[in-house]
């Protein structure tokens, strides 16, 4: 189970347009290998030796729209190609106003959403700078769980050395308007098969817990 994408990829990525055409071909993937879903699609083990700035793929090819850079899997990174990522959106998204009504967004959240509906795309260091003490304590953590949410995304970087490199952060709907209008179009009830569908080939039973510990589904 979950073997075919191995013996097709692993050691093959050598170039960014190879990891365009990866993430394309399995649909989502982690960074890293998820130990507990060890046939999980990861770019570690498809990376050949000697390719060069891969850390800076991921920044590239998202700020090119060629894939979508996020942590939706369990806080982690990942990606997913831009044929899955409207299936995504649909299942793990949410809107500011939904959060708002359920009691689950918080107050830090809401500065830290409204800054950048303001000012965005912002600089992570300007960002920072406008935020309260409590919410730049907290500011890592919550950037991450909106990202999730697909409500913000990384829209580029400000740097490539060690001095000026930082995520540049913008409103996901202002970003991809029109990957929220498909996954609208989609719905949920439509794109929870698609995914089950694509993750089954992983092991991923559809069902499973991974999709409650892993993607956050209720």
């Amino acid at each position: 189970m979950g073997v075919a994408w191995r013996e097709k990829w692993v050691g093959n990525v050598l170039t960014p347009e190879d990891m365009v055409r990866f993430i394309d071909d399995v649909g989502c993937c982690t960074a890293k290998q998820m130990p507990a879903h060890p046939h999980f699609p990861n770019q570690d083990d498809v990376v050949a030796p000697g390719a060069r700035d891969v850390w800076f793929w991921k920044d590239d090819l998202h700020a090119e729209k060629r894939l979508y850079y996020t942590r939706v899997f369990g806080g982690e990174p990942g990606f997913i190609s831009v044929e899955m990522l409207p299936a995504f959106v649909a299942t793990n998204g949410a809107t500011v106003d939904e959060l708002l009504y359920d009691g689950l967004l918080s107050v830090e959240a809401q500065e830290i959403h409204r800054i950048i509906e303001e000012y965005g795309p912002i600089p992570i260091r300007d960002l920072k700078k406008m935020l309260g003490p409590d919410t730049r304590r907290a500011a890592n953590r919550i950037l991450q769980e909106l990202d999730r949410a697909f409500i913000i995304t990384k829209s580029g970087i400000t740097g490539r050395t060690r001095g000026t490199y930082g995520f540049i952060w913008e409103l996901t709907e202002r970003w991809m308007p029109d990957v929220l209008a498909a996954a609208d179009k989609l719905g949920r009830a439509k794109a929870i098969p698609i995914i089950e569908e694509r993750l089954a080939q992983y092991g991923v039973a559809p069902g499973s817990a991974f999709y409650a510990k892993v993607l956050g589904w209720a």
